[in-house]
């Protein structure tokens, strides 16, 4: 997986990518050290006031360096002002099947009302040369990240009120979260579930064509859902079906064994008392019986699913709500 984070200076990309580091251990690239390296190295007769020539300049490099992350398989995080609104023409959809992408933007209200707190973090985590914050330079530019943003139908995280950068945010899934709660639970099931399910089953279970992505997205658009997103970032997910039992509950393969989904259940029960539950059901996979069992949940009978022949197991577990 390859995550991309853009936006305009001092909206925290680079504390966010640290601490998504620090979560799933990703490599971070910083596309402002790498435009540093190139000109101080003298590969280039750019200099950081090029802003229009870096763009096209430091993204064909950029590109080429997130196609050999995806095809090699390995993981990665890459930050910086410096990537196009346009970015996903560069890739077919195999590899846009990996590539996750947020822009943080400050609204006008904020940094209108926390002017003063922008000018004093901008060196929490990088030292900057330059001490002068323009804060309506800075309104112009996050305005057009929106705009932007908005025309390419991409995804941004609009900082507008009390900010801490990458607290997850609890909320039903709509519009692209959708599309992005499939491709997550497709990954995981793949990645986590392969200890106790053999390749032909996952295969099975979640067939690795766009189709079932789209069918799956279909289902959830239909249920009442719940995803925990850091900054816009799907890390997290659950549903009940129409009866308010738990039908989907599945977290990022990179974040498992945090605590995610226990946020995310206790969501799911709480929506589920609401709706005049007693007794909540799930049908739990052999990898999550052992979870439910510890969040309360107990085995009523064993059940055996048949998907295009083949036969899968899982457990139909049940919970006693307060």
């Amino acid at each position: 997986m390859v995550i991309l984070i853009g936006g305009a200076s001092h909206t925290g990309k680079t504390l966010l990518a640290q601490r998504l580091m620090e979560r799933y251990r990703y490599p971070v690239l910083s596309i402002d050290l790498l435009k540093m390296g190139l000109i101080r190295s003298g590969q280039t007769a750019l200099t950081p006031e090029d802003d229009d020539l870096l763009i096209p300049y430091l993204w064909g490099i950029v590109r080429e360096i997130i196609k050999t992350a995806v095809e090699n398989r390995q993981n990665l995080i890459v930050e910086g002002c410096y990537i196009p609104f346009d970015w996903e023409d560069d890739f077919d959809s195999s590899y846009l099947e990996q590539i996750e992408y947020v822009c943080l933007i400050m609204s006008r209200r904020y940094l209108e009302d926390h002017g003063d707190d922008v000018i004093c973090y901008e060196n929490v985590i990088e030292r900057r040369l330059i001490d002068e914050v323009d804060i309506s330079g800075l309104i112009e530019e996050n305005g057009q990240n929106l705009a932007s943003c908005q025309q390419h139908g991409l995804r941004y995280h609009l900082i507008d009120g009390d900010y801490d950068v990458g607290e997850p945010e609890v909320a039903p899934l709509s519009g692209s979260d959708l599309d992005a709660a499939a491709k997550l639970f497709r990954n995981t099931v793949h990645a986590v579930n392969s200890r106790d399910y053999a390749p032909e089953q996952l295969d099975a279970w979640v067939p690795r064509d766009k189709r079932r992505l789209t069918q799956i997205a279909e289902k959830l658009s239909g249920q009442q859902t719940v995803g925990l997103k850091e900054c816009g970032i799907l890390v997290g997910f659950g549903s009940l079906d129409d009866k308010g039992d738990i039908d989907m509950l599945f977290v990022h393969k990179d974040r498992q064994k945090q605590g995610i989904a226990k946020v995310i259940l206790r969501e799911l029960e709480r929506l589920a008392l609401e709706r005049g539950k007693q007794v909540v059901s799930t049908f739990a996979s052999v990898t999550a019986r052992p979870f439910f069992e510890r969040m309360g949940y107990a085995v009523e009978r064993e059940n055996v699913v048949n998907r295009d022949g083949v036969s899968l197991v899982n457990y139909l577990m049940s919970k006693q709500l307060p």
